[in-house]
């Protein structure tokens, strides 16, 4: 397996520009047919990367980082069965930006239990910044055990992607998924992130189509938390989608954005300090946006709709709720729930299966209205949302998207490459 030099690529570098077509949910493939790769490469030194990437074998990545020094990976084309971009255990400073990635069938059979490729996957790292890049069908961007050092400014940021088809279905052979089996993964995903200052995730537009994806939420913050003067800022995303491998399927845990999860014991290990405010969140099925663990955590001023249908038409079995906050652990008693808030929030959930008029738009079992503090301060809790009159419609799922874009023009922003 070769070694990457800095500034060098082994074969032409073929831009592509993303371009959507009206009604189209499927990132334009341009001239990716005649892109030609190498194979894989292992990145030993700092430098900026350019070039043409493949691995054919699950059990290799495409480009593997084993360096501390600054990378960064840009103007670049990678394709994988296996994971894209892999650093496990190397403190690894990482920027990817203006790079197309596509994953590939594993093409093995499901005892192997082979998912499409993670783009990014880090464990042990100090910092990565993720701008301006398409994501084509894989199991999204993983992120572990952050070890940066806040002084020097490292932090993650997430920032104007387009990806379609976030998939955790295993593969059963070439060509093929499995309609049962998945691995739970997610566009983003933060896993034991904690105390990080700086973060942010915006500007994001993910798509999900359904029989060609699979999901759990599209962002989840596991036992991951920000700190009291910095939270993690999720902000101006888009996302549409969420389903399970088989659509027809009515469960199915999934959905946009889970703000705060996993059991925590103690404060240090617990969800905390997210802040997630005017994302769009358009028909991701079993629920919008969720807090179900955490403390100090708001959802506010976003926009939550779902007509309860597919695009083919058909009625969505797993809708559930728009929004949620709920102490699925009992962690109140552990003292590590509490000052969570969704306020001020657009919320239209219709639940066709339920009754033709029928909305299920939020669900609050915990949390009130106020909460008040051990000093007697109060903050806000679950207050201020509305609802839209009448049916939510497809024709409307799609004007918010057209807003959404309209926003990112007015902020002279480009997203993808």
């Amino acid at each position: 397996m070769p070694t990457a030099r800095r500034w060098t690529t082994a074969f032409a570098l073929l831009l592509l520009p993303l371009t959507v077509p009206q009604g189209s949910n499927v990132l334009a493939q341009g001239n990716a047919a005649s892109i030609r790769y190498s194979g894989p490469i292992t990145i030993t030194r700092g430098g900026v990367y350019r070039g043409n990437w493949q691995s054919l074998d699950p059990k290799q990545a495409a480009v593997t980082i084993k360096t501390s020094e600054p990378v960064t990976i840009e103007d670049s084309n990678i394709r994988s069965k296996g994971t894209l971009i892999l650093s496990n255990f190397q403190r690894a400073r990482v920027t990817v930006r203006r790079t197309r990635g596509e994953a590939l069938n594993p093409g093995r059979p499901l005892p192997e239990y082979r998912y499409p490729g993670r783009f990014l996957h880090l464990e042990e790292f100090n910092s990565a910044v993720v701008e301006n890049n398409e994501l084509i069908g894989t199991s999204g961007m993983y992120f572990r055990d952050w070890r940066g050092h806040p002084e020097r400014g490292e932090t993650v940021k997430i920032l104007r992607n387009r990806a379609r088809n976030i998939d955790g279905r295993y593969s059963t052979g070439p060509n093929t998924f499995s309609t049962e089996k998945v691995r739970l993964v997610q566009f983003v995903q933060f896993n034991a992130v904690r105390h990080l200052p700086g973060a942010e995730i915006a500007w994001n537009e993910v798509i999900n189509e359904p029989g060609k994806s699979r999901p759990e939420e599209n962002i989840s913050i596991f036992l991951s938390s920000g700190t009291a003067q910095s939270p993690i800022l999720i902000h101006d995303n888009y996302i549409q989608g969420a389903y399970p491998a088989r659509p027809s399927d009515k469960d199915y845990s999934g959905g946009g954005m889970m703000l705060g999860d996993g059991k925590g014991r103690t404060l240090r290990d617990a969800a905390g300090y997210v802040r997630a405010y005017h994302n769009v969140i358009i028909g991701t099925s079993n629920q919008g946006i969720a807090i179900s663990a955490g403390h100090d955590i708001q959802a506010y001023e976003n926009r939550i709709l779902s007509s309860g249908y597919m695009p083919s038409g058909q009625p969505i079995p797993s809708q559930n709720v728009g929004l949620y906050v709920w102490d699925m652990h009992g962690d109140k008693q552990r003292g590590t729930f509490f000052n969570n808030s969704a306020r001020d929030n657009l919320v239209a959930w219709q639940t066709p299966l339920r009754g033709a008029n029928t909305k299920s738009n939020w669900w609050f079992p915990d949390c009130p209205k106020e909460w008040r503090q051990k000093d007697g301060r109060t903050s806000k809790g679950c207050t201020g949302n509305r609802t839209l009159p009448g049916r939510v419609t497809q024709t409307m799922e799609r004007q918010e998207h057209a807003n959404w874009l309209a926003r990112v023009k007015a902020a002279g922003l480009k997203l993808g490459r």
